[in-house]
């Protein structure tokens, strides 16, 4: 194609009618040899088609077809491809017809279709995004079908599963036993086990199983339009499908996964319970036990997600009191760690009750940085009850340095406040000599504080 003649084709339309006066300069532009310069264009082509990214406009239905042909011309056909199946997938229309948007891209078929066998795996794959999201299985439901069975290279054959499920359920139904079977490439395995749900076949204990065994999914499918994050993606789909129970079985066991070679499980199973909870706020009081059961587990953020339920939903902060309250030493000292860094104020009165069973929540009364040095302290208030555990705590036999320094701490943060505690500082002093002398000075100093809110015999 001649891109000068094609330009001066283009200029012909009065695209300041549309408001993108522009783009003839933008067309001329992607065209350039220079990268910078052909990306700032490619940029600016959806500054002003796809309005804030997803918002097609009239200037978007005129400009498709000048578009598609630059696109099969070879012209950044993959980058170009990409913005037609945007342009056919959104669902967001301003001053056009319902559909429209689409309806333009689906005419250029005839363009596109001929890409799906481009010699660039690439192109093939965008070819695919653009072609299924006309949704007009009458128009490319062969040829998709055709390029599954030709199709070696593992990301093509996984996008094609994704275009396929969208327009002919039935169709995708027909290739699950293929797509999932054993020695299927990962990423044809995770697409088959995400679009599963939309082909209408029921959800089995197998499929957890294989859904678990290949998580982390989003380091496994590559890189693909169709999705960022498999998981959160898979458990979204079921719940959608009313297939509450099933997403729950799937997340459960994703939290559950062991060991070392778990974590990028038990990472994403946290992703898939967010979606899940967001959905479905009902089932967070269940999902509660298997994610206290991550808040040690590092680079999950298990704690982050059962703290912020615990902030926007009075149930959950309800069920982790009582969960902090149980006989379960190890499950209530987890609840009561969020407590805790949450500033509860039960949190105080459930500290001081079992203290020396709580390992962690009392880790949780500082904020450490690396190496352990503490940096400062949580702002628990000096309670009589708690002052009189820590007094106790501290003389007791086997508290080594790390829980003594949680200990002192506290001490040190109430001050003078916490005068009381100065036989138990002495008795320790001798075990903890590099620490005590600092607490001691601060707690016997007399000070602006009251010293009889927290005065202890």
């Amino acid at each position: 194609m001649d891109v000068g003649r094609e330009a001066a084709g283009f200029d012909r339309v009065p695209w300041e009618r549309y408001g993108v006066g522009e783009l003839p300069g933008v067309l001329r532009a992607l065209a350039s040899t220079d990268v910078d310069t052909s990306q700032e264009a490619l940029e600016d082509l959806y500054g002003l088609l796809l309005d804030l990214g997803s918002t097609a406009t009239p200037a978007t239905v005129q400009a498709v077809p000048w578009i598609a042909r630059l696109c099969a011309a070879g012209l950044r056909t993959s980058a170009l491809l990409f913005f037609l199946g945007s342009v056919a997938a959104s669902d967001q229309e301003k001053g056009i017809p319902p559909g429209a948007a689409r309806a333009s891209v689906t005419a250029q078929l005839p363009l596109l279709l001929p890409l799906l066998a481009h010699e660039e795996a690439e192109v093939r794959q965008l070819a695919v995004w653009a072609v299924a999201q006309c949704r007009s299985p009458e128009n490319s439901g062969q040829a998709l079908a055709a390029r599954w069975e030709r199709e070696d290279e593992p990301c093509v054959r996984r996008d094609v599963l994704f275009g396929i499920a969208l327009l002919d359920a039935l169709s995708a139904r027909r290739l699950m036993p293929t797509a999932l079977a054993a020695g299927r490439p990962d990423e044809v395995r995770i697409a088959a086990l995400v679009v599963l749900p939309d082909t209408g076949l029921a959800w089995t204990a197998e499929l957890t199983a294989a859904t678990v065994s290949l998580l982390p999914a989003s380091d496994r499918i590559g890189r693909t339009p169709w999705l960022t994050d498999p998981f959160p993606d898979l458990v979204e789909r079921l719940v959608q499908r009313g297939q509450l129970d099933d997403a729950m079985d799937v997340v459960t066991a994703a939290l559950r996964a062991e060991g070392e070679d778990g974590a990028g499980a038990r990472k994403e199973a946290v992703w898939g319970a967010r979606t899940l909870g967001e959905h479905r706020p009902e089932v967070r009081l269940r999902l509660l036990p298997d994610l206290l059961a991550l808040v040690d587990d590092p680079g999950t953020a298990a704690d982050l997600l059962v703290s912020a339920w615990r902030k926007e939903d009075d149930a959950v902060a309800r069920e982790l009191v009582h969960l902090a309250s149980g006989e379960d030493d190890v499950l209530a000292d987890r609840a009561l760690s969020v407590l805790i860094t949450g500033d509860v104020p039960e949190a105080t009165a459930l500290l001081a009750r079992h203290l020396p069973d709580r390992p962690r929540a009392l880790a949780a009364t500082v904020v450490s940085e690396a190496g352990g040095r503490i940096r400062s302290v949580r702002p628990l208030a000096c309670d009589p009850a708690l002052l009189r555990a820590v007094r106790t705590r501290l003389v007791a036999d086997g508290v080594g340095e790390e829980e003594a320094a949680y200990l002192l701490g506290l001490l040190a943060h109430w001050g003078p406040r916490a005068r009381s505690a100065v036989p138990e500082l002495l008795a320790v002093l001798p075990r903890f000599p590099r620490r005590v002398p600092e607490v001691l000075a601060g707690v016997a100093a007399d000070g602006d504080r009251p010293s009889a809110c927290c005065h202890s015999t």
